[in-house]
């Protein structure tokens, strides 16, 4: 180090980066480790600004780069004032008629004659001053044409882009109408194009209706619309997601979506009822539009605020469902699910809402149960204090989905019991799962009307969980059951079930998909128990049961199970009773 240089008494800004001692060589220079190495030095910049700030001048302050530099702290300069400007009148309130604030002198830069003009101002609020500046930089952003999330601007709905024709597209209409309708609150009565007029309001919508109602057409238009509709309905879903608040045919769409999400668009268990139902009830909190009255009976009760608590409890309903069938966090909590209840002092309340509002509450049950170590007599008490409240349901049309309802819950319970009780405990829980799985497949096929292939999702997936886990007893337990039942008999229901099933709707139907996974599990549990050959087994995908556990784990008991493990992942994990 050479004699007559000592430390700098403040280090540039290089040596303070590179930890390492800074020595000066004179003023206005750069250090010694910078003037060697024949970089910038903050020691020289400062004296240049402390020179022109006093008066004097030197030939740094004169060059073109030196002017370059002032500007661009002049811009920020500018920026920075008007953000405060900005965020002042904002804080404070005054912001004038049309968002343009109204005109304030900055404090220090009065006459500044480079100050933005108020015309030139576009919005009071901070992002937009920001988007502005990130356009006048230059900045542009990424192409977003090939990513999954969409421009904003679509409108254009499925008829104007040439998807489906206007007559396509009023049966299909007609279709969701009679046989969908009521779970998002459409007019029984008004005509199918006066409905297809105003469904078009939201081309979301029209997607979600068309593509649920299409699978009830020919095989040939539901294989080439199907996939074309759901692409359409997915574009749109994800460009809503990210916009608040939605107007009430959000709500719908995503309810229907959920409802029947499991072979939509042929393309099995493509959305994920319980994310988007939880989405679509957070976006309900920005939305304000399902506010209700604490006293439903008032006679001033609009029609348009029933309907749109009906769709509420319905989202509510959607998301508990997959709650339980995926064991998942819900975002509801009991108070929400107490204000479903608020539709039982409507005069308006039909028996179909009654049901809606009794489902909530059982399966608020089955998921609050299910968050703590299962307390077998305690959630039996809780299940028969539910059905005591709403055992006048019993007596009325369409009551068998209720008592399918009550049933299901209690098979959950029990599957979940038997894997900790004792071995006395087991027998006795063995033989009530038996009888409920029985009495839920039996109920499903004697009850089928010309209604049956019009039902939720979640109605096939009960009568499945019930064939699984009959499957699995059978496999599990088959010496202790062999004493008490006709396995041969048993078998044979799980098989008639498939046949069932196979024989509601088009292939694309998830009755015929669930059929498909039931038969492949019975097939892999127990591959000598049917006749031979049996045409249920056909054409089945032995992989395709590990694909549904994968997604409904509680529903085919496989919240245990190794998922690696290929085709053992279904093996059952019950306990033995000895």
């Amino acid at each position: 180090m050479p004699a007559d240089r000592g430390r700098a008494s403040k280090a540039c800004a290089a040596c303070r980066k590179q930890k390492t001692r800074c020595y000066e060589t004179s003023i206005g220079r750069p250090c010694l480790r910078c003037d060697r190495l024949g970089q910038s030095c903050s020691l020289s910049f400062e004296h240049a600004s402390a020179s022109t700030e006093g008066g004097g001048g030197d030939t740094w302050a004169g060059n073109g780069r030196d002017h370059e530099i002032d500007d661009r702290f002049a811009y920020l300069e500018r920026t920075v004032a008007t953000l405060s400007r900005r965020l002042d009148e904002f804080e404070s309130g005054r912001l004038p008629q049309g968002g343009i604030p109204a005109r304030r002198e900055s404090p220090t830069r009065n006459n500044d004659v480079n100050q933005p003009t108020e015309s030139a101002e576009a919005s009071a609020a901070p992002l937009f001053v920001l988007r502005d500046v990130t356009n006048e930089s230059g900045f542009r952003p990424v192409d977003r044409t090939a990513t999954n999330t969409p421009s904003r601007g679509v409108s254009d709905d499925l008829i104007v882009k040439g998807v489906i024709s206007i007559e396509d597209a009023v049966s299909l209409i007609s279709i969701f109408q009679e046989n969908y309708g009521r779970w998002v609150s459409f007019s029984a009565t008004l005509p199918a194009h006066s409905l297809l007029e105003n469904v078009r309001r939201s081309p979301l919508l029209l997607s979600a209706c068309c593509l649920i109602a299409v699978r009830h057409s020919s095989q040939e238009l539901a294989t080439r619309l199907a996939p074309k509709l759901f692409r359409e309905a997915r574009t749109l879903l994800s460009s809503a997601m990210l916009v608040v608040p939605q107007p009430i045919e959000f709500f719908q769409a995503a309810l229907v979506l959920s409802l029947w999400s499991t072979t939509i668009g042929q393309v099995p268990l493509s959305i994920d009822s319980w994310l988007l139902s939880g989405f679509a009830l957070q976006h309900s909190i920005a939305s304000g539009l399902f506010s209700a009255p604490k006293d439903m009976s008032q006679s001033t009760q609009s029609k348009k605020e029933l309907d749109r608590l009906c769709v509420w409890n319905h989202l509510c309903l959607v998301h508990l469902h997959y709650c339980v069938g995926t064991r998942r966090k819900a975002v509801l909590d009991r108070k929400e699910v107490d204000r479903c209840r608020l539709i039982v002092g409507s005069d308006h309340a039909t028996n179909f809402e009654l049901r809606m509002v009794s489902e909530v509450y059982l399966y608020w049950i089955i998921y609050d149960s299910f968050n703590t170590t299962i307390d077998l007599p305690r959630t039996q008490a809780a299940l028969h204090a539910w059905k005591e409240e709403w055992n006048f349901l019993l007596e009325q049309p369409r009551s068998q989905f209720v008592q399918m309802g009550f049933w299901f819950a209690q098979l959950l319970v029990y599957d979940q019991s038997l894997k900790t009780r004792s071995a006395a405990v087991r027998e006795s829980l063995l033989q009530e799962m038996v009888r409920l799985s029985t009495a839920i497949i039996n109920l499903a096929i004697d009850s089928a009307d010309e209604r049956t292939r019009h039902l939720t999702d979640h109605i096939y997936h009960m009568i499945s969980f019930a064939a699984v886990t009959l499957c699995r007893l059978l496999h599990n337990y088959e010496a202790q059951l062999s004493a008490s039942h006709n396995l041969v008999g048993l078998d044979g229901l799980i098989l008639s079930l498939v046949s069932w099933l196979h024989a509601i709707g088009l292939p694309s139907h998830v009755a015929h998909t669930m059929g498909d996974v039931v038969a492949a599990f019975h097939k892999k549990l127990r591959p000598d128990a049917g006749p031979s050959p049996n045409p249920s087994y056909a054409d089945v995908d032995p992989g395709i049961q590990d694909d549904y556990a994968q997604f409904f784990p509680e529903l085919f008991g496989s919240a245990g199970f190794d998922m690696m493990n290929g085709s053992m992942s279904m093996l059952p994990d019950f306990q033995p009773l000895l």
